[in-house]
């Protein structure tokens, strides 16, 4: 004889109820007892009483963008809160824990995580420097790798190519018209210069493959994203709007870098409308 539990019984709309009251991991557990439930478990109300109720309530750091939880689907709701819940259970401390500390403690203006989660860049002024993450869990030492310093007192910028690991570009932060030169983190030798520029119109905005995006809104005359290709030793720039997200997607420029990559004749074939100069870098070997 089949037996019906007291929950099949209910209507949607008080099960609903239910789940809104109930844990993530509760939630989680019930949905898969039957199709039913599982479906229940997937409506933007339950998600968003229970991110009301275990993120925002606890005063958790909400990931993703800030937005509307209206916005949100509900798809979206349940992965911003199991993500929440999973960094609150990873990074369980409210306080930092110090691997290395001295008594002559030196400003950090940035710091850069490298692909791989055991090495990262600091940048102290004008220098910067290369750690590598060692030692056994729980006691972690911080072993320097290498270091290298812009030729001027300038604090610099570390970017980092998102596409292809190990390359970064350093360049002055706040001053146009400076040093910038692209670098391999190598072994041998640490911080490898593979290209330098002796003057950039601008400052660096962010680099991907073989293109350096250079900010010249603050140029007389400028107001937008300067193109320098470093990978090889033609010269020129092509001059193109400034959109944000470029800046922060540099994948989003290839439909109009793709006519200025053209080769012709083993020179660059010229964009309509771009601008080109005659700088001069130093590159070297191809990448």
């Amino acid at each position: 004889m089949h037996c019906t539990s007291s929950l099949d019984k209910l209507v949607d709309d008080i099960l609903i109820q239910i789940l809104q009251a109930l844990s993530v991991r509760e939630i989680l557990i019930l949905r898969r007892t039957s199709k039913r439930y599982y479906s229940l478990s997937k409506f933007h109300c339950v998600w968003s009483a229970v991110f009301c109720a275990e993120i925002l309530a606890r005063h958790l750091p909400p990931p993703g963008p800030a937005c509307s939880l209206s916005t949100l689907s509900p798809a979206d709701l349940e992965h911003r809160t199991l993500l929440a819940l999973s960094l609150e259970r990873r990074w369980s401390r409210s306080k930092a824990n110090i691997i290395v500390s001295s008594s002559e403690r030196e400003a950090i203006d940035q710091i850069v995580l490298v692909p791989g989660g055991m090495q990262v860049l600091t940048v102290h002024r004008n220098k910067v420097v290369w750690w590598l993450i060692s030692g056994k869990p729980g006691s972690p030492e911080l072993q320097h790798i290498g270091a290298w310093s812009l030729p001027n007192d300038d604090v610099c910028v570390v970017v980092k190519d998102m596409e292809r690991q190990g390359i970064i570009a350093i360049g002055s932060r706040d001053n146009p018209n400076r040093y910038a030169a692209v670098f391999s983190l190598s072994s041998q030798p640490a911080l490898n210069k593979i290209c330098d520029y002796p003057l950039i119109p601008g400052t660096i905005a962010g680099i991907s493959r073989h293109f350096l995006f250079v900010d010249t809104t603050s140029q007389q005359g400028g107001g937008g994203l300067e193109v320098l290709d470093w990978h090889t030793e033609k010269e020129g720039t092509a001059l193109l709007p400034r959109i944000p997200d470029l800046v922060r997607c540099p994948s989003r420029l290839c439909p109009f870098l793709r006519p200025y990559t053209c080769n012709v004749g083993g020179m660059h074939q010229r964009v309509p409308g771009t601008r080109h100069t005659n700088q001069r870098t130093n590159c070297g070997s191809a990448y």
